[in-house]
Protein backbone atom coordinates (compact mmCIF):
# COMPACT_ATOMS: atom_id res chain seq x y z
CA UNK A 1 0.00 0.00 0.00
CA UNK A 2 2.85 2.30 0.52
CA UNK A 3 4.18 1.81 -2.71
CA UNK A 4 1.05 2.22 -4.33
CA UNK A 5 1.06 5.40 -2.14
CA UNK A 6 4.32 6.65 -3.28
CA UNK A 7 3.20 5.87 -6.78
CA UNK A 8 0.14 7.62 -6.91
CA UNK A 9 1.62 10.87 -4.77
CA UNK A 10 4.47 10.71 -7.84
CA UNK A 11 1.76 10.73 -10.25
CA UNK A 12 -0.48 13.10 -8.35
CA UNK A 13 2.68 15.34 -8.20
CA UNK A 14 3.15 15.23 -11.98
CA UNK A 15 -0.42 15.66 -12.67
CA UNK A 16 -0.86 18.57 -10.64
CA UNK A 17 2.79 19.87 -12.17
CA UNK A 18 1.20 19.73 -15.59
CA UNK A 19 -2.21 21.38 -14.40
CA UNK A 20 0.46 24.28 -12.79
CA UNK A 21 2.31 24.66 -16.26
CA UNK A 22 -0.97 24.88 -18.42
CA UNK A 23 -2.79 27.19 -15.96
CA UNK A 24 0.85 28.96 -16.01
CA UNK A 25 0.27 28.94 -19.99
CA UNK A 26 -3.02 29.84 -19.83
CA UNK A 27 -1.98 32.92 -17.54
CA UNK A 28 1.02 33.85 -19.32
CA UNK A 29 -1.95 34.20 -22.68
CA UNK A 30 -4.50 35.97 -20.83
CA UNK A 31 -1.17 38.59 -19.43
CA UNK A 32 -0.56 38.73 -23.27
CA UNK A 33 -4.06 39.50 -24.34
CA UNK A 34 -4.95 41.87 -21.36
CA UNK A 35 -1.71 43.78 -21.93
CA UNK A 36 -2.51 43.94 -26.28
CA UNK A 37 -5.75 44.93 -25.04
CA UNK A 38 -4.66 47.47 -22.54
CA UNK A 39 -2.12 48.61 -25.46
CA UNK A 40 -4.58 48.49 -28.04
CA UNK A 41 -7.51 50.60 -25.42
CA UNK A 42 -4.94 52.94 -24.49
CA UNK A 43 -3.39 53.60 -28.29
CA UNK A 44 -7.03 53.90 -29.30
CA UNK A 45 -7.61 56.31 -25.90
CA UNK A 46 -4.42 58.32 -27.53
CA UNK A 47 -5.92 58.86 -30.60
CA UNK A 48 -9.24 59.39 -29.49
CA UNK A 49 -7.86 61.91 -26.92
CA UNK A 50 -5.83 63.54 -29.81
CA UNK A 51 -8.74 63.76 -31.90
CA UNK A 52 -10.88 65.40 -29.23
CA UNK A 53 -8.20 67.97 -28.37
CA UNK A 54 -8.14 68.33 -32.20
CA UNK A 55 -11.68 68.94 -32.22
CA UNK A 56 -11.76 70.51 -29.54
CA UNK A 57 -9.27 73.36 -30.87
CA UNK A 58 -11.19 73.13 -34.10
CA UNK A 59 -14.24 74.37 -32.05
CA UNK A 60 -12.46 77.34 -29.98
CA UNK A 61 -11.20 78.20 -33.00
CA UNK A 62 -14.86 78.07 -34.77
CA UNK A 63 -16.05 79.61 -31.23
CA UNK A 64 -13.66 82.64 -31.88
CA UNK A 65 -14.68 82.90 -35.31
CA UNK A 66 -18.25 83.02 -34.07
CA UNK A 67 -17.85 85.70 -31.45
CA UNK A 68 -15.72 87.73 -34.21
CA UNK A 69 -18.63 87.24 -36.72
CA UNK A 70 -21.13 87.97 -34.18
CA UNK A 71 -19.09 91.37 -33.03
CA UNK A 72 -18.89 92.23 -37.25
CA UNK A 73 -22.74 91.52 -37.07
CA UNK A 74 -23.90 93.43 -33.95
CA UNK A 75 -21.24 96.62 -35.45
CA UNK A 76 -23.17 95.90 -38.83
CA UNK A 77 -26.40 95.87 -36.95
CA UNK A 78 -25.65 98.69 -34.93
CA UNK A 79 -24.88 100.45 -38.55
CA UNK A 80 -28.28 99.63 -40.03
CA UNK A 81 -30.29 100.54 -36.61
CA UNK A 82 -28.89 104.04 -37.42
CA UNK A 83 -29.23 104.21 -41.32
CA UNK A 84 -32.84 102.70 -40.42
CA UNK A 85 -33.71 105.65 -37.60
CA UNK A 86 -32.22 108.19 -40.41
CA UNK A 87 -34.12 106.90 -43.24
CA UNK A 88 -37.37 107.12 -40.73
CA UNK A 89 -36.44 110.15 -40.13
CA UNK A 90 -35.73 111.41 -43.69
CA UNK A 91 -39.31 109.72 -44.47
CA UNK A 92 -40.96 111.65 -42.03
CA UNK A 93 -39.58 114.85 -43.19
CA UNK A 94 -40.79 113.68 -47.19
CA UNK A 95 -44.20 112.86 -45.95
CA UNK A 96 -43.95 116.71 -44.16
CA UNK A 97 -42.69 117.54 -47.29
CA UNK A 98 -45.41 116.00 -49.34
CA UNK A 99 -48.03 116.70 -47.27
CA UNK A 100 -47.03 120.70 -47.75
CA UNK A 101 -46.81 120.03 -51.45
CA UNK A 102 -50.28 118.58 -51.54
CA UNK A 103 -51.32 121.28 -49.81
CA UNK A 104 -50.09 123.75 -52.13
CA UNK A 105 -50.98 121.55 -55.15
CA UNK A 106 -54.80 121.80 -53.59
CA UNK A 107 -54.47 125.41 -53.11
CA UNK A 108 -52.95 126.09 -56.46
CA UNK A 109 -55.76 123.68 -58.68
CA UNK A 110 -58.13 125.72 -56.70
CA UNK A 111 -56.91 129.13 -57.78
CA UNK A 112 -56.54 128.12 -61.14
CA UNK A 113 -60.02 126.41 -61.09
CA UNK A 114 -61.64 130.07 -59.82
CA UNK A 115 -58.89 131.35 -62.82
CA UNK A 116 -60.73 129.11 -65.31
CA UNK A 117 -63.99 129.95 -63.86
CA UNK A 118 -63.67 133.34 -64.29
CA UNK A 119 -61.98 132.97 -67.68
CA UNK A 120 -65.23 131.00 -68.94
CA UNK A 121 -67.48 133.34 -67.56
CA UNK A 122 -65.39 136.22 -69.70
CA UNK A 123 -65.43 133.83 -72.45
CA UNK A 124 -69.17 133.04 -72.22
CA UNK A 125 -69.70 137.12 -71.82
CA UNK A 126 -67.42 137.63 -74.60
CA UNK A 127 -69.10 135.37 -76.71
CA UNK A 128 -72.34 136.50 -75.87
CA UNK A 129 -71.02 139.80 -77.35
CA UNK A 130 -69.72 138.64 -80.09
CA UNK A 131 -72.96 136.93 -81.14
CA UNK A 132 -74.87 140.83 -80.80
CA UNK A 133 -72.34 142.24 -82.88
CA UNK A 134 -72.39 139.33 -85.23
CA UNK A 135 -76.09 140.09 -85.12
CA UNK A 136 -75.93 143.75 -85.59
CA UNK A 137 -73.06 143.27 -88.34
CA UNK A 138 -75.18 140.54 -90.47
CA UNK A 139 -77.78 142.87 -89.73
CA UNK A 140 -75.70 145.84 -91.26
CA UNK A 141 -74.74 143.93 -93.87
CA UNK A 142 -78.15 143.41 -94.94
CA UNK A 143 -78.98 146.71 -94.90
CA UNK A 144 -76.07 148.00 -97.27
CA UNK A 145 -77.13 144.86 -99.74
CA UNK A 146 -80.75 146.94 -99.99
CA UNK A 147 -78.85 150.14 -100.27
CA UNK A 148 -76.93 148.84 -103.29
CA UNK A 149 -79.82 147.23 -104.80
CA UNK A 150 -82.00 150.36 -104.08
CA UNK A 151 -79.16 152.49 -105.62
CA UNK A 152 -78.19 150.10 -108.75
CA UNK A 153 -82.28 150.53 -109.67
CA UNK A 154 -82.01 154.28 -108.76
CA UNK A 155 -79.12 153.94 -111.24
CA UNK A 156 -80.82 151.64 -114.10
CA UNK A 157 -83.78 153.82 -113.25
CA UNK A 158 -81.72 157.07 -114.08
CA UNK A 159 -79.94 155.47 -117.21
CA UNK A 160 -76.22 156.41 -115.51
CA UNK A 161 -75.11 153.44 -117.16
CA UNK A 162 -76.39 150.83 -120.02
CA UNK A 163 -77.31 147.31 -118.72
CA UNK A 164 -79.95 145.02 -120.90
CA UNK A 165 -83.00 144.10 -119.25
CA UNK A 166 -82.94 140.49 -120.33
CA UNK A 167 -79.32 140.07 -118.54
CA UNK A 168 -79.02 138.59 -114.94
CA UNK A 169 -75.82 139.14 -112.97
CA UNK A 170 -74.72 137.88 -109.75
CA UNK A 171 -72.69 139.65 -106.89
CA UNK A 172 -71.36 138.52 -104.14
CA UNK A 173 -70.27 140.71 -101.20
CA UNK A 174 -68.25 139.38 -98.51
CA UNK A 175 -66.36 140.27 -95.49
CA UNK A 176 -64.38 138.43 -93.63
CA UNK A 177 -62.66 138.18 -90.09
CA UNK A 178 -60.56 136.04 -87.78
CA UNK A 179 -60.95 136.12 -83.86
CA UNK A 180 -58.25 134.21 -82.22
CA UNK A 181 -59.85 131.74 -79.40
CA UNK A 182 -58.32 128.51 -77.31
CA UNK A 183 -59.79 125.94 -80.10
CA UNK A 184 -58.07 127.77 -83.19
CA UNK A 185 -59.07 130.19 -85.44
CA UNK A 186 -62.84 131.19 -86.01
CA UNK A 187 -63.67 132.57 -89.60
CA UNK A 188 -66.74 134.17 -90.73
CA UNK A 189 -67.93 135.14 -94.71
CA UNK A 190 -70.91 136.34 -95.19
CA UNK A 191 -71.79 135.45 -99.10
CA UNK A 192 -74.58 137.86 -100.94
CA UNK A 193 -76.18 137.03 -104.19
CA UNK A 194 -79.00 139.18 -105.88
CA UNK A 195 -80.13 139.74 -109.06
CA UNK A 196 -79.35 143.19 -110.83
CA UNK A 197 -83.31 143.30 -112.17
CA UNK A 198 -84.97 142.94 -108.82
CA UNK A 199 -84.90 143.75 -105.24
CA UNK A 200 -84.76 140.42 -103.48
CA UNK A 201 -82.13 139.40 -101.44
CA UNK A 202 -80.75 136.61 -99.11
CA UNK A 203 -77.68 136.41 -97.04
CA UNK A 204 -75.69 133.73 -95.30
CA UNK A 205 -73.21 134.17 -92.55
CA UNK A 206 -71.47 131.08 -90.58
CA UNK A 207 -68.96 131.03 -88.23
CA UNK A 208 -67.51 128.18 -86.09
CA UNK A 209 -64.77 127.21 -83.00
CA UNK A 210 -63.99 123.83 -83.44
CA UNK A 211 -63.64 121.13 -86.27
CA UNK A 212 -67.22 121.20 -87.54
CA UNK A 213 -68.90 123.89 -89.60
CA UNK A 214 -72.10 124.20 -90.52
CA UNK A 215 -72.08 124.40 -94.81
CA UNK A 216 -75.68 124.69 -95.38
CA UNK A 217 -78.75 126.04 -94.24
CA UNK A 218 -81.80 125.03 -96.97
CA UNK A 219 -84.14 128.22 -96.88
CA UNK A 220 -87.00 126.20 -97.51
CA UNK A 221 -87.00 124.41 -94.14
CA UNK A 222 -85.72 120.97 -95.61
CA UNK A 223 -81.85 120.40 -94.31
CA UNK A 224 -79.11 121.23 -92.83
CA UNK A 225 -75.82 120.43 -93.69
CA UNK A 226 -72.57 120.00 -91.06
CA UNK A 227 -69.05 119.17 -92.37
CA UNK A 228 -65.84 118.28 -90.52
CA UNK A 229 -63.24 120.58 -92.12
CA UNK A 230 -60.65 118.54 -90.12
CA UNK A 231 -58.20 115.88 -90.64
CA UNK A 232 -59.33 114.12 -87.43
CA UNK A 233 -62.58 112.07 -87.08
CA UNK A 234 -64.95 113.82 -84.54
CA UNK A 235 -67.15 112.14 -82.27
CA UNK A 236 -70.63 114.11 -81.99
CA UNK A 237 -72.75 112.00 -79.38
CA UNK A 238 -74.54 114.11 -76.97
CA UNK A 239 -73.90 117.36 -79.32
CA UNK A 240 -77.13 119.25 -80.24
CA UNK A 241 -77.95 121.28 -82.99
CA UNK A 242 -80.64 124.50 -82.78
CA UNK A 243 -82.50 126.41 -84.77
CA UNK A 244 -84.75 129.70 -84.24
CA UNK A 245 -86.91 131.49 -86.01
CA UNK A 246 -88.20 134.64 -84.23
CA UNK A 247 -89.32 133.29 -80.74
CA UNK A 248 -89.57 129.74 -81.73
CA UNK A 249 -86.46 126.97 -81.67
CA UNK A 250 -86.50 123.49 -81.79
CA UNK A 251 -83.47 121.14 -81.04
CA UNK A 252 -81.78 118.25 -82.91
CA UNK A 253 -79.46 115.96 -80.44
CA UNK A 254 -77.44 113.22 -81.95
CA UNK A 255 -76.60 110.09 -81.13
CA UNK A 256 -73.84 108.61 -78.17
CA UNK A 257 -72.43 106.70 -80.71
CA UNK A 258 -72.23 108.80 -83.89
CA UNK A 259 -69.01 109.70 -85.55
CA UNK A 260 -68.11 112.38 -88.23
CA UNK A 261 -65.43 111.30 -90.38
CA UNK A 262 -62.85 113.76 -91.46
CA UNK A 263 -63.93 115.53 -94.42
CA UNK A 264 -67.09 114.58 -94.51
CA UNK A 265 -70.36 115.67 -94.34
CA UNK A 266 -73.83 115.19 -92.75
CA UNK A 267 -76.93 116.19 -93.73
CA UNK A 268 -80.10 116.42 -91.37
CA UNK A 269 -83.20 116.35 -93.43
CA UNK A 270 -86.84 117.32 -92.24
CA UNK A 271 -89.47 114.05 -92.27
CA UNK A 272 -91.19 115.81 -94.94
CA UNK A 273 -88.49 116.42 -97.13
CA UNK A 274 -89.04 113.01 -99.13
CA UNK A 275 -85.15 112.05 -98.81
CA UNK A 276 -84.43 108.45 -97.89
CA UNK A 277 -82.21 107.80 -94.67
CA UNK A 278 -78.48 107.03 -95.82
CA UNK A 279 -76.29 107.26 -92.84
CA UNK A 280 -73.80 108.22 -91.55
CA UNK A 281 -73.90 111.25 -94.84
CA UNK A 282 -77.98 111.47 -94.71
CA UNK A 283 -79.68 111.08 -91.43
CA UNK A 284 -83.56 111.82 -91.22
CA UNK A 285 -85.60 113.60 -87.85
CA UNK A 286 -88.51 112.08 -87.92
CA UNK A 287 -90.25 113.82 -85.27
CA UNK A 288 -89.56 117.44 -87.25
CA UNK A 289 -91.43 117.88 -90.56
CA UNK A 290 -89.81 120.70 -92.05
CA UNK A 291 -86.54 122.70 -90.18
CA UNK A 292 -89.02 125.94 -90.75
CA UNK A 293 -88.63 129.11 -92.94
CA UNK A 294 -88.82 132.85 -92.59
CA UNK A 295 -86.70 135.88 -91.92
CA UNK A 296 -83.68 136.00 -90.16
CA UNK A 297 -83.29 131.90 -89.69
CA UNK A 298 -80.70 130.98 -86.68
CA UNK A 299 -78.76 127.91 -86.33
CA UNK A 300 -76.75 126.98 -83.57
CA UNK A 301 -74.47 123.83 -82.46
CA UNK A 302 -73.62 123.24 -79.42
CA UNK A 303 -71.06 120.55 -77.90
CA UNK A 304 -72.05 117.59 -75.07
CA UNK A 305 -70.86 120.10 -72.48
CA UNK A 306 -73.32 123.27 -74.10
CA UNK A 307 -70.22 124.95 -75.42
CA UNK A 308 -70.91 126.21 -78.78
CA UNK A 309 -69.28 125.13 -81.58
CA UNK A 310 -71.00 126.39 -84.70
CA UNK A 311 -73.37 129.26 -85.74
CA UNK A 312 -75.05 129.74 -89.04
CA UNK A 313 -77.87 132.38 -89.88
CA UNK A 314 -79.51 133.25 -93.02
CA UNK A 315 -82.45 136.44 -93.29
CA UNK A 316 -84.01 139.03 -96.04
CA UNK A 317 -82.27 141.94 -97.17
CA UNK A 318 -84.30 144.91 -94.88
CA UNK A 319 -87.68 145.65 -94.91
CA UNK A 320 -87.85 146.23 -98.65
CA UNK A 321 -86.97 142.93 -99.43
CA UNK A 322 -88.51 139.16 -99.12
CA UNK A 323 -87.13 135.65 -98.27
CA UNK A 324 -86.74 133.62 -101.32
CA UNK A 325 -85.44 130.15 -102.70
CA UNK A 326 -82.31 129.84 -104.33
CA UNK A 327 -81.98 127.87 -106.79
CA UNK A 328 -77.84 126.07 -107.95
CA UNK A 329 -77.15 126.33 -111.39
CA UNK A 330 -74.50 125.86 -113.79
CA UNK A 331 -72.22 124.70 -111.17
CA UNK A 332 -72.89 127.93 -109.15
CA UNK A 333 -73.19 127.49 -105.46
CA UNK A 334 -75.46 130.50 -103.50
CA UNK A 335 -72.96 130.89 -100.86
CA UNK A 336 -69.35 129.10 -99.30
CA UNK A 337 -68.73 128.90 -96.26
CA UNK A 338 -64.90 128.78 -94.34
Amino acid sequence: DSGRQTEYEYKLAQALQEMREQLNEKVKLYKEELEQSYNDKLENARLSSEMIASTVNSAREELMESHMRNENLSSQLSNLQKEFRACLDRMHELEDLLEKERENSRQLLSDKEKEVAEIRAQMHKYLHDYEALFDVKLALDLEISTYRKLLAVEEERLKLYSTPCSHVTVSRVSSSQSIRTSKGKRRRVDVEESEANSSISISHSASATGNVSIEKIDVDGKFIRLKNTSGQDQPMGGWEMIRKIRDTSVSYKYLSRYVLKAGQSVTIWAADAGVTASPPTDLIWKNQNSWGTGENIKVILKNSQGELMARGCIGGGGPFTELFKITESAGQTPWEIK
